[in-house]
């Protein structure tokens, strides 16, 4: 008992002055990594247990694999261990789920049994009771569930890392919709790990020597995915997309679907039900109409309208029964200042243009070259490497058309010269998200698909139709080199 007093009192002493730590990790529901790791210090034991729960299970995948190799059973065993990746993944929770079924669309960079294993993550995630659902949504709504919808499906339609989806019927004018309810307790455990994976960002970074802001990166991330969890917000976020691409000539082709406000809260999202099909299981006809047109949205977006969708895996980008483009979930978004999307529109004209001679200057603008490297951007042998890897792309086939051994050995060649010159933006990683999602949809059905080259109609309007100075630059670049 003694001791116990001694301890409270040397505690008390030692707070003193200090403010009390807060009663959840991100008290304001947005991402706040101070106050997440002020929580998780008082919380040293979910913590570790966590940290070993995602080294445990990693450290039995990662044995297998390496036995596949000692014995040289990569190719023979990789079926299985897709599917234990999968199992992983999924077992590892919303954060390591969202990371699978962005890699799930790569048919460049992974082999195809991970392709068809990660898949099974994008409609296929484990889904919670429904009877916790509906209380979910009663308490939310501030009524009966009787009373709002008369008809309301016995099972999710859908299940996914954050929520899940039912389909079901208002009772006051028949509509059929979706409602979307968060999975309980979600913004706890995804606190958790994102506490973690900022906590081992130093250490990454430290060890190998990686000339990025992983920090800053994951702070980026975290921002979108704990905004995720608002379905107010993300309502709004598809209400403006509808109304912004009207001023464009997407509108008619694209939308998102209609929110029902009076059945929308922070935890329960009611839209619209949207019939159509997945984009990568349409036709192939229609994969490459719809690929060229989830292309342009996805630029108008980012370079427009300022407003950019984060998560556009298959199961969101909708082929319509009347052939558009309905794409759904916009919880996950980022905003991009009207500067940077002028310096985003030279790059890329830099590129459809092949005039690789300016790109490491927009890379420097953009930050991928720190600015204490700005004096070497114009080094003959940095340009010589990017128009190597920009050319390669180019040509169609995503990243592996591009010869890695070569690049590596000319980037260490770089670094050896040079230092470590270049880092990942933070901003980027939502840009890169997006953008290796839809270059993964295309390469599924035409593995010589290339991005920069399905971007150029739209660079080429955008030149001719803005009239900002430094667009007006860049359309010279464009036209004469």
């Amino acid at each position: 008992a003694s001791a116990g007093i001694t301890y409270g009192l040397i505690s008390a002493v030692l707070s003193f002055g200090k403010a009390p730590p807060p009663r959840r990790p991100y008290p304001m529901k947005r991402y706040d990594a101070a106050a997440a790791r002020a929580y998780f210090d008082n919380r040293l034991g979910a913590v570790i247990a966590r940290g070993v729960q995602v080294a445990a299970l990693s450290t039995k995948f990662g044995l297998a694999l390496l036995s596949d190799y000692i014995g040289g059973k990569l190719d023979e065993n990789a079926e299985q261990r897709a599917m234990e990746l999968s199992t992983l993944l999924t077992e590892l929770g919303p954060s390591f789920i969202k990371i699978g079924q962005s890699l799930s669309i790569r048919t460049d960079l992974l082999s195809p049994a991970y392709v068809r294993g990660l898949k099974s993550l994008q409609d296929q995630v484990p889904p919670f009771p429904t009877a916790e659902a509906k209380q979910i949504i009663e308490d939310e709504l501030g009524r009966p569930i009787d009373s709002v919808f008369s008809e309301f499906s016995a099972e999710p339609v859908a299940a996914a890392s954050l929520g899940q989806v039912f389909r079901a019927k208002l009772r006051e004018d028949g509509r059929e919709v979706a409602v979307k309810v968060q999975r309980p307790n979600i913004m706890d455990q995804i606190a958790l790990d994102m506490h973690l994976i900022r906590e081992i960002a130093p250490v990454l970074k430290r060890t190998f020597n990686l000339n990025t802001d992983l920090v800053g990166t994951v702070d980026a991330w975290g921002l979108g995915f704990v905004d995720e969890l608002d379905y107010i917000s993300e309502a709004r976020n598809a209400e403006e997309f509808t109304a912004s691409i009207q001023n464009t000539p997407l509108a008619g082709v694209v939308y998102s679907p209609p929110v029902i406000e009076e059945c929308t809260t922070g935890k329960v999202l009611t839209t619209e039900w949207v019939i159509g099909e997945r984009l990568d299981k349409s036709s192939k006809d229609d994969v490459t109409i719809l690929c060229s047109i989830a292309m342009n949205t996805y630029l108008t977006m980012m370079l427009e309208t300022g407003t950019l969708h984060c998560d556009p895996h298959p199961g969101n980008l909708l082929r319509t029964m009347d052939g558009k483009l309905c794409i759904l979930d916009w919880g996950m978004v980022t905003k991009l200042s009207p500067d940077l999307q002028v310096t985003l529109i030279e790059h890329m004209a830099h590129l459809t243009s092949a005039d690789y001679a300016e790109v490491p200057r927009d890379l420097l603008l953009l930050g991928f070259i720190p600015e204490n490297k700005a004096d070497l951007i114009e080094d003959s042998g940095i340009v010589e490497v990017l128009a190597d890897i920009y050319g390669a792309w180019t040509g169609g086939g995503g990243a592996a058309a591009v010869n890695v051994n070569k690049v590596i050995a000319q980037l260490q060649d770089l670094t050896e010269k040079k230092g470590n010159l270049f880092q990942i933006p933070p901003y980027f990683a939502y840009i890169a998200k997006s953008f290796s999602v839809l270059e993964g949809i295309g390469l599924s059905n035409d593995d010589k698909y290339s991005i920069i080259n399905e971007c150029l109609p739209y660079v080429s309007r955008r030149l001719l139709t803005d009239q900002s100075e430094r667009t007006g630059g860049a359309l010279s670049t464009f036209i004469f080199g």
